[in-house]
């Protein structure tokens, strides 16, 4: 995580400021080339993040939710875990325009070149910024006059149209649901541990954990015990409490598959000694069943069985369950004169 000395000095700095670019970067990567503390010249500027997407790679960011849609044209990506005051919108602007025009002058160059060669001049693509913020900037919302985006969740605003291109993303506004959790993450300040404990409450294979988890858990290792920042003191013991209910899940879960899987493994010996065929269509969906509860009702039912249906289908279900009423009404008949003859 961290290489060399420059990451290190950046990541003592800000440590947050870090974990947002590294989140963004992990979740960005896939789905195209994306640059973190991306330096825009002629100035010395830097972008928190610069995406440039793939064509070919929208099921990628289709996985990213919010974050997905931001990144879905070529944009830059500042992010504050407060609410920005003027002079910092101020700063992302200039830093917007500047790689607008950067970019622009590229395009032209690259353009006349193509004309020279006579091949057809290329589409300049016209980049966006967002602004991704912890907090409400209220002042800005109300100078600056903007209105929630439509077609947009609750939270997102643009400026300036198609002259700016300008997006403001106020996380503190956006809904608790999966779709936002890695823009929430990103935007840490106090919507930090909320979305950890949702992170943490996603399964194991969720994209999000996957891009996520790791990153959290690095920053956690690094700040170590020994942090006396209230901030980071709660984001230590917020991270050890829900990886702590993590592990403990996963523990359960995998008794509860060893269980299983110890079922399903029955139901196919006692099917085996029995002599009853067993496709590999049945085979796999005995194996495959995760619950509990119909392995067992499977187990009793192979041990009367004459058939693999007579366990696994439903219909068999009702034919099973009417057999053994048969089968239980002859065994009572047969016990009566027995019990007649002894009377006698």
């Amino acid at each position: 995580m961290l290489r060399d000395s420059w990451h290190l000095w950046e990541f003592m700095r800000n440590r947050f400021d870090h974990l947002a670019k590294q989140i963004g970067k992990q979740a960005l990567g896939p789905s195209g080339t994306t640059i973190a503390h991306d330096e825009i010249f002629p100035e010395t500027l830097h972008a928190d993040l610069r995406h440039e997407p793939h064509p070919a790679r929208k099921a990628e960011r289709k996985r990213l939710g919010l974050l997905g849609r931001i990144a879905a044209v070529l944009c830059l990506i500042e992010i504050y875990g407060h609410a920005p005051n003027a002079d910092e919108f101020r700063a992302c602007l200039a830093k917007h325009i500047a790689f607008w025009q950067l970019r622009a002058r590229k395009a032209r160059a690259h353009n006349q070149k193509r004309r020279m060669k006579q091949q057809p001049r290329e589409a300049f693509v016209e980049p966006s910024l967002w602004i991704i913020a912890a907090g409400a900037p209220t002042s800005l919302l109300t100078k600056l006059k903007l209105r929630p985006a439509r077609g947009w969740p609750a939270g997102v605003y643009f400026f300036g149209d198609d002259v700016l291109r300008v997006g403001i993303v106020v996380a503190s506004k956006l809904p608790r649901d999966r779709s936002t959790l890695l823009v929430r993450l990103m935007a840490a300040g106090p919507l930090l541990v909320p979305a950890i404990k949702e992170l943490s409450a996603l399964p194991r294979s969720a994209h999000e954990r996957v891009v996520a988890e790791q990153i959290l858990l690095d920053l956690q290792h690094v700040l170590g015990p020994s942090s006396r920042d209230p901030k980071e003191q709660e984001f230590i013991v917020t991270m050890r409490r829900s990886w702590e209910d993590a592990r403990t899940e996963g523990r359960t879960e995998g008794r509860t598959e060893g269980r299983t899987e110890g079922q399903a493994n029955a139901v196919l010996t006692v099917l085996r000694v029995r002599g009853i065929d067993v496709p590999d269509a049945a085979r796999k969906r005995i194996l495959a069943q995760k619950d509990l509860q119909r392995l067992e009702r499977w187990l009793k039912k192979a041990t009367i069985a004459t058939t693999i249906g007579d366990v696994i289908n439903d219909r068999g279900k009702g034919r099973s369950s009417g057999a053994g009423k048969l089968a239980a009404h002859k065994d009572r008949n047969a016990r009566k004169p027995l019990r007649a003859s002894a009377q006698r």
